[in-house]
């Protein structure tokens, strides 16, 4: 699987399991911009890498320092205005950020570390759907130009043979290693 395809499933997969009333992660195709045409449970959230600005480590790995950007979409109908009777309802979405705030920062996994909070911002014109954009910086280990990154493990089973009588004499001191 390629570098950011894991990486975007180790991350949806975390916050699937560790933020409470997460009901939907995906990578983030635009679905945001035309709700009538995506239909998908709230609170979501969609992920999608940023710039990434890659220096070589001398091997056929490069690493990579830049952004994962997560857009968190929850529905709210209720009013934020002063004097509102729903107004604590209203703004229970930034409670929901801070879930998702808590789940990603300082998460690494096999191919990125540490992810690290730069940025936020509030996306409008969603109607209903409130959207905060929260940007993480990390930097990402791309592996995928080595060839022989896709070797299969084998689980080689050791069969030894004593023989009773060597041929020759053998002597192995604390410096031999097979």
């Amino acid at each position: 699987m390629s570098v950011k395809g894991h990486t975007h499933l180790e991350i949806s997969t975390f916050l699937s399991q560790n933020v409470e009333g997460l009901q939907y992660v995906d990578k983030d195709k635009g679905q945001l911009e035309d709700l009538s045409n995506h239909v998908f449970p709230r609170p979501a959230v969609f992920i999608s890498f940023g710039r990434f600005e890659y220096t070589s480590t001398g091997t056929k790995v490069k690493v990579g320092k830049g952004i994962i950007r997560f857009r968190v979409a929850v529905e709210n109908y209720a009013d934020s205005y002063t004097g509102s009777i729903n107004q604590q309802q209203a703004l229970a979405f930034f409670e929901f950020n801070e879930k998702v705030h808590q789940a990603l920062e300082g998460l690494s996994g096999t191919y990125f570390t540490n992810l690290t909070k730069v940025a936020d911002e509030d996306d409008a014109d969603h109607r209903n759907v409130i959207v905060t954009i929260l940007e993480y910086e990390c930097n990402l280990a791309d592996d995928s130009a080595d060839a022989k990154k896709s070797f299969v493990l084998a689980d080689p089973e050791l069969f030894i043979e004593h023989k009773k009588n060597l041929s020759k004499q053998v002597s192995i001191s604390d410096t031999f290693v097979i």
